[in-house]
This record gives C-alpha cells, sequence and structure tokens, in this order.
C-alpha cells in the first residue's frame, strides 16, 4: 500500500512539475540573475578595455562592436529586452558615427580577430558627444527600470555611463586636437 501512494504522488509531482514548467521560460529564457548580469557587465567592462588599447579613431567602431555583440547576448532574454534597447541605442549611434565620418583613406585595424573601420581624426570630438549623449540616453533608459528590473539595470547602468571611458576618450581627444 505505500509504495502505490508513494507512486500516486509521484506521478502527481510529476505532473503538476510538468504544468508548472509549461508557463516557465526555458532554453536560453531565463529570469534576471546575477550571475548573468555579472557576465553582462563584464563584458561590457571587458570591451571598454579592449577598445581603449586601439587608437582613438578607430575607438567609435570597436565600441560599436562591443555593444552589438552584448546587446545580442541578450537575445531571447524578455527580463534583459529594455537593456538590450538601450545597449542598441548606443550600437546605431556608434554605427552611424563610423558612416558618417569614415576615414578612407585609413586601413582597417586588425586585431583580436576583429576589424574596425576608422573615423576621420577631425571628427573624433564631434563622434565623442554623439558616443557620450548615446550613453546618457542609454543610461536614462536603464535608470528608469523598477521592480526586479531595477538592480540589474543599475549594474549595466553603471558601465555603460562610467566616468572613466568619458575622461580617457576626453583625453584623447584633447590630445589629438592639440
Amino acid at each position: 500500500m505505500k509504495i502505490i501512494i508513494a507512486a500516486v504522488l509521484s506521478l502527481a509531482l510529476s505532473l503538476l512539475s510538468t504544468t508548472v514548467m509549461a508557463g516557465t521560460p526555458t532554453g536560453d529564457k531565463i529570469a534576471f540573475s546575477s550571475d548573468f548580469t555579472g557576465q553582462v557587465v563584464g563584458k561590457l567592462e571587458g570591451g571598454i578595455s579592449e577598445c581603449q588599447a586601439v587608437a582613438a579613431v578607430y575607438r567609435f567602431d570597436c565600441y560599436r562592436q562591443n555593444y552589438r555583440a552584448v546587446g545580442r547576448s541578450l537575445n531571447g532574454k524578455p527580463d534583459y529586452r529594455d537593456a538590450q534597447k538601450a545597449l542598441k541605442t548606443v550600437e546605431n549611434t556608434l554605427r552611424a558615427v563610423v558612416k558618417q565620418n569614415g576615414d578612407s583613406s585609413a586601413p582597417p585595424l586588425k586585431q583580436n580577430g576583429r576589424t574596425y573601420k576608422a573615423v576621420r581624426p577631425d571628427t573624433v570630438a564631434a563622434s565623442t558627444a554623439a558616443f557620450n549623449k548615446a550613453r546618457q540616453e542609454a543610461v536614462t533608459i536603464l535608470l528608469r527600470a523598477d521592480g526586479k528590473a531595477q538592480v540589474h539595470y543599475q549594474r549595466i547602468a553603471s558601465v555603460v555611463g562610467s566616468n572613466k571611458v568619458i575622461i580617457r576618450t576626453d583625453l584623447l581627444t584633447m590630445i589629438l586636437v592639440i
């Protein structure tokens, strides 16, 4: 009798978990996760470091590719949809900057398996301003989050709006202008 009760209970639990799981996103559709948010932050920071290592004229395409890669890593994760939109805003601005200010006389830079296009040196200051404006718009989007998203989006916003990027980029702009 105990065996039958255990079997019925096991079957009921199995059916219940299957029913509950049917309404739960599976695969790459995850809910907010500190670990995943940490990975996003780490990728953004790693990209910033990588882009700081290239010449200022190539930096905008480097940042564009970084924001694109990180944004794509959020595909299929509905809880991170607004973060993905914020990163896409920056990527789109950088794409326009590189297209509008591209330096066709400069050879592409190949580094770490990636190829970067240059902007004209005389457009670095304007390109930096557009980049900073896009970053601030993205930070605004991220900081408007509430509920469960708030803590995760704040972590991402802290990297997107990092003063380290602004200061380094502005210093290099001043050096190029002088």
